[in-house]
């Protein structure tokens, strides 16, 4: 699926950063593109005036082994921002084979699966939840071009579990990047340029202040 490292990892490997943010970041290279400075994390962060700690990493998968789920640590985190599956996809044909991998991420009702668990065990701590959907690949993206159904897919189950959890906020990347905005892309057409991650991290910001009043602004 899109927006995941193109150098795929499998595992990430964290030692013991100092984690005395506000707010934490996990996922995979939609989260980390840009980074340290431009990244949507950064960019919510700023907006909302909160500190931010970074782990997500491209590449990263949600159903492998010392994945996303691993990186995230409770620490007093007021907000997590989190996204991942898209990288469970290089191992199927999007259009093809895929729907399983899709069902073993999230559920057909939305609650069940790697995602929930994870979305779970973070609202079980305390923390809200931002979880940000990839944007929709360019037709012509250099990977991912024909993974449009397997986003739509995600975006609709992703919305059921928003709608149950109030903790939780689903910031639709699809409706951002849509697959025709070149500024928003990176050249290989499914990453997030610089204005992209902006627009990300401008959404995530919005959201998260008009569902829990996180922003520190005055």
């Amino acid at each position: 699926m899109l927006l995941i490292g193109s150098m795929a990892v499998g595992c990430i490997e964290v030692g013991e950063p100092d984690l005395d943010g506000d707010v934490l970041v996990i996922g995979d290279s939609l989260l980390d593109y840009h980074a340290p400075d431009a990244d949507v994390g950064t960019v919510a962060g700023e907006r909302l005036g909160l500190e931010v700690d970074m782990l997500a990493s491209g590449g990263a998968s949600m159903l492998d082994r010392h994945g996303i789920a691993d990186t995230y640590v409770d620490e007093g985190h007021v907000l997590v921002i989190a996204n991942g599956g898209g990288n469970d996809l290089e191992g199927c044909v999007c259009g093809d084979d895929c729907w399983g991998v899709i069902d073993l991420l999230i559920s057909e009702n939305g609650s069940d699966g790697a995602i929930p668990d994870l979305v779970r065990r973070i609202l079980d701590d305390g923390a809200y939840v931002a979880w940000v959907g990839y944007m929709r690949p360019m037709e012509d993206a250099d990977e991912y071009a024909d993974c449009g159904g397997e986003v739509d897919l995600l975006r609709e189950r992703l919305q059921r579990l928003d709608d149950s959890e109030p903790s939780m906020v689903f910031v639709d990347g699809a409706l951002i990047g849509t697959g025709v905005e070149e500024h928003l892309y990176d050249p290989d057409g499914y990453h997030p340029s610089p204005e992209g991650c902006a627009a990300l991290g401008e959404e995530v910001a919005q959201r998260v202040d008009g569902a829990f009043g996180l922003s520190a602004l005055v």
